[in-house]
């Protein structure tokens, strides 16, 4: 008994393993690049469909393609549509693992662990060292599965087991629950899939059972991104919830039909191994194929399952160009646009986070973290065309121009930092419990207001070149500072009388700081139209 245990469950061991060891060696070589291919070919449903089942079947997860999908979710990269298509392609990708283990490769996992050992860790290239470590994966994958099987062997000689198997057979809820939970514990269908084709391929399974167990892990895989979308966006949650809705749906019709599907995919191999595999892929291809006519009322389901408004986020650049960098005049212009436009998009962060502090509302912490990281993208690719643009032979008016403008952009990109501090303190408060008496959300309301017209009229100063603007903002910022002084003090006068609380002293204090560290880079901005450079 302890043996068989021992087999199966290390062999599942030596299968995750080599599932990882195979999926991180594809990253390494093909990740980056699959990002940003994903990011591009989502343009209609069929090609979106289409490139999530080559991502799945190379990175040999679906699990990885949803978290990753989430993450663009979040980071405003795709919109719902997008990820939703790739979605539904990852259900077909990850059906291309279950054909590869199926077959009955013997002793033959020996050469590709020997070879992938060799190429590893007796090269000193990195490209041979990643292929190495991918041969080494499939090896070890290939060694669970001969691990499982020979637990598998001895399973039909155990009635225990046996009258477990033969209730999944006659019971086919009993089977899809069971699916369910394991894939849910271990977080890999894949590993669920391979444990039942191991069986298969001893005869320790009917094909009926093992479908079951198969559409159960269908719905035990929706787990990971559903708990990898409890503190997303709201396109992430509905990412999430049509995923879980596309697998449970399909089981719940596919459930009805156990017994007359099992016998349709008898008739497509001898070999029960491969039933169980060709199972699982008519199953996931069939469902996919009758969800991408409903893509758009899928769409405006989730949006009422999850509802609530989504922000679109801004990314890249809108203006710039390069192609026209040897007519420095020109890019200049298109470069003030830009810089312009980064000015607003921090500017929307600012009121956003002065929101989260007076609502608490967690949806806008997300896309202010996006922002930021927009923001950050805007100020490295303005520093280097900028820079670029001073290469060329630009006049003396030229050379003023674009160092007010390099110093705007290095200023707005501080102030974006200062707004997602603002809204990772509001964060802080909110997971602490901590909070505010009226009056002291009145009082960093009043200065939120003052900063945040600081920092608009230094932007319309430099969109304009108004000196009148930039002097606005210079008096702007002494009031804000003065009004961090007056809030201080105060501050130190209620908490002396008993009428603050000292834990919500320090997180009071930090938004006033960063607050006036706002001002003051919107004076900066402004001095440089003032000064000229």
């Amino acid at each position: 008994m302890s043996i068989v245990i021992f087999n199966i469950l290390g062999g599942l061991a030596l299968f995750l393993y080599g599932l990882y060891t195979l999926s991180d060696g594809f990253k390494k070589i093909f990740f980056k690049e699959l990002k940003d291919i994903l990011k591009r070919l989502t343009s209609n449903p069929i090609k979106a469909v289409g490139l999530g089942a080559f991502i799945t079947s190379v990175i040999q997860s679906s699990s990885i393609t949803i978290v990753t999908l989430i993450g663009f979710l979040n980071a405003g990269l795709m919109n719902l549509g997008q990820a939703i298509g790739v979605m539904l392609g990852a259900e077909i990708g990850t059906t291309i693992t279950a054909q590869v283990v199926a077959f009955k490769v013997g002793i033959y996992y020996f050469p590709f662990i020997i070879l992938g050992c060799l190429l590893f860790f007796f090269f000193k290239k990195k490209t041979i060292q990643v292929i190495g470590q991918i041969i080494l994966g499939f090896g070890i994958v290939f060694l669970g599965m001969n691990t499982m099987s020979q637990g598998a062997q001895v399973i039909q000689e155990i009635p225990f087991f046996l009258n477990i198997l033969n209730s999944f057979s006659q019971t086919t809820v009993l089977g899809i629950l069971a699916g369910t939970l394991f894939t849910a514990i271990i977080q890999s269908s894949s590993a669920t899939t391979g444990l039942v084709i191991a069986m298969g391929m001893e005869g320790a399974i009917t094909l009926p059972a093992a479908i079951a167990l198969i559409l159960g892990a269908n719905i035990g895989t929706c787990i990971t991104g559903l708990l990898a979308s409890i503190k997303s966006c709201k396109s992430a949650k509905r990412l999430a919830v049509a995923h879980f809705m596309v697998n449970t749906l399909g089981v719940l019709v596919f459930s009805f039909f156990v017994l007359p599907f099992s016998k349709v995919v008898a008739l497509t191999s001898p070999d029960l191994g491969r039933q169980v595999a060709n199972a699982h892929t008519i199953f996931n291809g069939l469902i996919v194929l009758s969800i991408i006519p409903l893509l758009s009322f899928l769409r405006v389901l989730v949006e009422k399952i999850v509802p609530g408004q989504i922000t679109e986020i801004e990314r890249g650049v809108k203006f710039l160009e390069y192609k026209i960098l040897n007519i420095p005049s020109l890019a200049l212009s298109q470069a003030h646009k830009e810089v312009l436009r980064m000015g607003r998009i921090t500017k929307g962060m600012l009121e956003k986070s002065r929101e989260v502090m007076l609502s608490g509302d967690k949806d806008l912490i997300m896309v202010v973290e996006s922002e930021e990281s927009s923001v950050d993208e805007l100020h490295h690719i303005l520093d280097d065309y900028l820079t670029k643009i001073s290469s060329q032979g630009i006049s003396k008016e030229e050379s003023q121009k674009l160092a007010i403008l390099l110093h705007s952009v290095t200023d707005i990109e501080r102030v974006a930092d200062h707004a997602n501090n603002l809204v990772e303190i509001s964060e802080f408060k909110l997971k602490s419990k901590i909070e505010f008496s009226d009056l002291a959300e009145k009082e960093l309301n009043a200065m939120f207001s003052k900063a945040i017209d600081s920092f608009s009229a230094s932007i319309e100063a430099l969109e304009k070149d108004s000196q009148e603007i930039a002097q606005k903002t210079l008096s702007l910022e002494k009031e804000v500072n003065s009004m961090g002084d007056h809030l201080r003090t105060t501050h130190h006068s209620r908490l002396k009388e008993g009428i603050c609380k000292p834990e919500a002293g320090p997180i009071y204090l930090e938004i006033i700081m960063n607050l006036e560290r706002v001002s003051d880079h919107s004076e900066n901005i402004a001095s440089g139209v003032i000064m000229g450079f």
